[in-house]
C-alpha cells in the first residue's frame, strides 16, 4: 500500500515537472540571424521624393500628417505598401482574418512578389489559432513571419490553462506598441491595430482611433525599435511555432483563396477606397502639403524587455510622467481604457485643485468593449469630480467626423467605441501613442508614442479632443444636489445611471469594482 501510494506520487511529480517543461517559453531558433538597422531606401518613389525635397534634405525636418478617420488611415496604408521598392516592416498587436485584414495581408504580398522584402511581428495575443495561414505565408522567399511572446499551447483550453498557471506572469505581459515602416523612409504609428473596426468598416461596432504618418528622420528611431523588437528572444519564428510546416504548395492554396475571396467581395466598403479602385487620389503620399513639417518631435518606446516580463521600468511611463509634473494651466486627456488608480487620482486632483484645467474623455460603460476595464475608473470618479476634473465619456453611438460612422460608404450606423490615445499638455506639446492612462500600459505592456510640439500640430490635436468631448458626442458626468453621479448629454437628457449600459454590464463592471484587481486593469 505504501509502495503504491509512494509510486503515484512519484507519478505525479513527473507528470508534473514533465508539464511544466512543456509549457517553458520558446526560444529563437540557434541559426536564427540577427537583423541590423538598414539605411534608408536609396531608391524607389519615396527615396527620390524625400531626397529632392529640401526642407526634409537640408534642415532635418520630418513631416507628420495626423489620421484620425479610419478610411484615409486604411488608404495610406495601402498607398505606402504600393510605393515600397526595398523593404516593409509592420508591428501589430492585433491583426484581424477580416475585410481589413486579407485586404492588407494581400497588399503585402502583392509587394513581396515584386521583390520588397516583408517583415511582420505579430503579438500572440491574436495571432494563436492562425498557425497554418501564417506558416503558408511565411513560405514567400520575401516575407517572413515572427509572433511575440507566443504560448507553447496552440489549441485547447485545459493546456492552454495549465500553461499560463506556469506562465502566467510572462504571458501576460504583451507588445501593444504598433510600427509600419516603408523603405526606412516612411512610417505609421499610434494606437490602431489591424481590423474593420479600426477602419470603421464593421457593421457591428468601430472605434475613433488615431495615429500618425511620419515621413523623413525620425522614421530611423521607429525603424530602431521596430529592430529591437524583432531581434528580441521573444520573437519566435512562426515556423517554429506552428504546428504543420508551411510549404510553397500551401502558399499558392493561401494566395489563390485570398484572391478568391477579394474578388468574392469587391463590392466590401474597404475596397471602394482609393487607390483600390483605381480613382485618383486627392492627397498621395508624396506631396509636401499632406504634412506639417519640423524638428519638434520626439519619438519613445519602452524597452522589448519589458513586454517578456524582463525589464524595470517604462520609458513612455516615465517621459509622460515628467511632462505631467511640468503642467501649468491645462491638461487634455484622451485615453479608452482610463485607470488612474489612486496615486493618478491623487495627481490628477491636486492638479486640479492647484488651478489646472484637467478635461478627460474615456469610453462610457455601454460604449467600452472591455466592461470590467471600466471599474478601474468608476471606483475613481467621485474623487475626481469632487477635485473639479472634467470628466467626459463617449457615447455609444456617436455622430459623424469623431467616430464617422459609415451610413455614407453603403454601411449601417454601428456602435462607436473610443480607441484614440491622446495628452495635450498647456496646448504647448502633445503625445499621440499608444499608450493607456492605465496600469498594463505602465507596467505591463510595451508601448511607443511621438511627442510634438510644433503648434500647429498641437493645435490639431487640441480641436481633436475638444470635437470628443461635445454634447453631441459624448456624456458629461457631474455630481447631483445629492452627490450622486448625473451623465447629461445634448439633448437636455440626464441619467442617473450607466446610460445604455445593460444590466450584464453594469454587473461586470460593479463586481470588478470590489475586487482587488485594479493593477492588472
Amino acid at each position: 500500500m505504501r509502495d503504491s501510494y509512494r509510486f503515484s506520487w512519484l507519478l505525479a511529480v513527473l507528470l508534473f515537472l514533465a508539464l511544466a517543461a512543456g509549457c517553458a517559453p520558446l526560444q529563437p531558433a540557434p541559426e536564427r540571424g540577427w537583423q541590423a538597422l538598414e539605411p534608408p531606401a536609396s531608391e524607389g518613389p519615396l527615396a527620390e521624393w524625400l531626397e529632392g525635397f529640401a526642407p526634409a534634405r537640408d534642415q532635418g525636418k520630418t513631416g507628420f500628417r495626423l489620421l484620425d478617420e479610419g478610411a484615409e488611415a486604411f488608404r495610406w496604408r495601402v498607398m505606402s505598401v504600393r510605393m515600397a521598392r526595398e523593404r516593409i516592416q509592420v508591428q501589430a498587436y492585433i491583426w484581424r482574418d477580416d475585410a481589413a485584414g486579407r485586404v492588407l495581408m494581400g497588399e503585402l504580398l502583392g509587394a513581396a512578389d515584386r521583390g520588397v522584402r516583408v517583415s511582420l511581428l505579430l503579438d500572440d495575443v491574436d495571432a494563436r489559432g492562425r498557425d497554418a495561414t501564417l506558416a503558408a505565408i511565411a513560405q514567400h522567399p520575401n516575407v517572413e513571419v515572427r509572433i511575440f511572446n507566443p504560448f507553447r499551447t496552440r489549441e485547447g483550453l485545459l493546456r492552454a490553462s495549465a500553461e499560463f498557471f506556469f506562465r502566467g506572469s510572462d504571458l501576460n505581459h504583451r507588445m501593444h506598441n504598433k510600427a509600419w515602416v516603408v523603405d526606412g523612409r516612411l512610417a505609421i504609428t499610434g494606437g490602431r491595430n489591424v481590423g474593420d473596426e479600426y477602419f470603421e468598416a464593421s457593421p457591428d461596432y468601430n472605434f475613433a482611433d488615431l495615429d500618425l504618418v511620419v515621413v523623413g528622420p525620425l522614421v530611423r528611431e521607429i525603424d530602431r525599435s521596430f529592430v529591437e523588437f524583432w531581434n528580441s528572444p521573444g520573437a519566435i519564428g512562426v515556423e517554429r511555432v506552428a504546428r504543420k510546416d508551411g510549404s510553397p504548395e500551401r502558399l499558392a492554396m493561401q494566395q489563390g483563396s485570398l484572391r478568391a475571396w477579394l474578388a468574392q467581395n469587391h463590392t466590401h466598403p474597404l475596397m471602394q477606397m482609393e487607390p483600390l479602385n483605381g480613382q485618383p487620389v486627392p492627397q498621395p503620399i508624396a506631396d509636401p502639403a499632406a504634412y506639417v513639417w519640423t524638428t519638434q518631435a520626439e519619438f519613445v518606446v519602452d524597452n522589448e524587455a519589458k513586454a517578456r516580463a524582463r525589464g524595470d521600468g517604462s520609458r513612455v511611463a516615465d517621459a509622460l510622467g515628467e511632462r505631467l509634473l511640468g503642467v501649468e494651466k491645462e491638461l487634455l486627456i484622451v485615453s479608452p481604457y482610463f485607470v488612474p488608480g489612486r496615486d493618478g487620482t491623487a495627481q490628477l486632483s491636486r492638479m486640479s485643485e492647484s488651478g489646472v484645467r484637467v478635461q478627460v474623455l474615456t469610453n462610457s460603460l455601454a460604449a467600452n468593449d472591455v466592461a470590467f476595464t471600466h471599474a478601474g475608473y468608476a471606483r475613481r470618479r467621485h474623487a475626481l469630480l469632487d477635485a473639479r476634473v472634467e470628466l467626459f465619456e463617449l457615447r455609444p453611438t456617436g455622430p459623424p467626423r469623431w467616430a464617422r460612422l459609415e451610413r455614407d460608404r453603403g454601411i449601417d450606423a454601428s456602435q462607436a467605441s473610443l480607441h484614440s490615445k491622446l495628452l495635450v499638455f498647456d496646448r504647448e506639446e502633445a503625445f499621440v501613442g499608444s499608450f493607456n492612462l492605465d496600469p498594463r500600459s505602465a507596467h505591463t505592456n510595451s508601448e511607443s508614442g511621438v511627442f510634438l510640439s510644433e503648434p500647429v500640430l498641437v493645435e490639431q490635436l487640441a480641436a481633436l479632443h475638444q470635437r470628443g468631448i461635445r454634447p453631441q458626442v459624448a456624456y458629461r458626468v457631474e455630481r447631483d444636489a445629492s452627490g450622486g453621479l448625473v451623465w447629461r448629454d445634448g439633448s437636455g437628457n440626464a441619467y442617473r445611471q450607466e446610460p445604455k449600459a445593460g444590466l450584464w454590464r453594469r454587473f461586470v463592471s460593479g463586481m470588478t469594482r470590489i475586487l482587488p484587481v485594479e493593477p492588472l486593469l
